[in-house]
């Protein structure tokens, strides 16, 4: 069902739409352009909404994928417009072309879920204390905080992916960055030949209950430590870990970005995924 975003929307694109050419005079809308359509929105609205946040605006449209196809005004996709986020300096979201032949504005991402060949294996939960599990919550937090002491990620790495990981260490969780926020780094040591090892840092995003995978938010992730002076190491390899049924976590490694290219990427090839079956059963985890 649509709602007030969809009215705010359209009307920053017809500003911007030149019918004749069929283009946009400024693709990238701001924080300030959207608080300002806002509260012009409010000026004939019977129910009024706050414009205090608007940094949230466009992200709330793409946390889930059907609701934001539901929300995206349909004048704008005839147009041969979608958007995508954008979080640098005031930056909110920015404009862009379809795809040939794409008919949502967002559309399914292949990866959005496990395959029938995704490899499925049962990881433990009787070392995490009972206390905790009493207290098992139902956000993104608490999922990090189990796949990190069940060991999820080092499973995926030995069990799944085609790169030789030798070790693998936690350095941080919920790391808020300008721009992006990564819910877990990771520092891995790859065994790139015999006796030979190589550093390489893991973003990973978690996404719980209903929430879709978001490519352009893994992507920024991916790249932010590139940005980061303490950080020397040259190679990225994104994963994102997703609830796929009730205390079943769904791992997606992607392939890696390098440093002296990264900047150019723009889109995420699936390297290796599983699926992890917790017995006994972890309250809040996907459920």
């Amino acid at each position: 069902m649509a709602s007030y975003k969809t009215i705010v929307i359209e009307s920053m694109f017809r500003k911007r739409f030149d019918a004749e050419t069929k283009s946009l005079t400024n693709p990238m809308v701001t924080l300030a352009d959207v608080t300002d359509e806002i509260n012009e929105y409010n000026l004939t609205a019977e129910i009024k909404v706050s414009s205090r946040n608007p940094a949230n605006f466009f992200k709330d449209i793409v946390r889930v994928r059907r609701l934001g196809n539901a929300n995206w005004p349909s004048a704008v996709l005839d147009a041969g417009y979608t958007a995508r986020q954008v979080t640098e300096g005031n930056a909110c979201f920015a404009f862009i072309p379809i795809s040939l032949g794409q008919t949502e504005a967002f559309p399914e991402l292949a990866f959005h879920q496990p395959s029938p060949d995704t490899p499925v294996y049962q990881i433990e939960s009787v070392s995490l204390p009972l206390a905790s599990r009493r207290l098992g919550r139902k956000d993104e937090p608490w999922l990090i905080q189990v796949i990190t002491r069940l060991r999820i990620v080092e499973s995926h790495f030995s069990l799944s992916s085609n790169r030789n990981i030798a070790q693998l260490d936690l350095l941080q969780m919920n790391v808020k960055l300008s721009g992006t926020e990564i819910d877990a780094l990771f520092l891995a040591h790859e065994e790139i030949e015999p006796g030979k090892y190589e550093e390489i840092i893991i973003t990973c995003e978690a996404k719980v209950g209903r929430e879709d995978i978001v490519e352009d938010q893994i992507i920024r992730q991916a790249k932010a430590p590139f940005k980061m002076r303490q950080i020397t190491q040259t190679r990225v390899i994104p994963i994102a870990v997703k609830c796929a049924r009730a205390s079943t976590i769904f791992v997606i490694e992607f392939d890696e970005l390098q440093k002296h290219s990264y900047e150019s990427v723009e889109s995420l090839s699936v390297a290796s995924e599983s699926l992890f079956e917790i017995k006994p059963p972890v309250p809040g985890i996907c459920s």
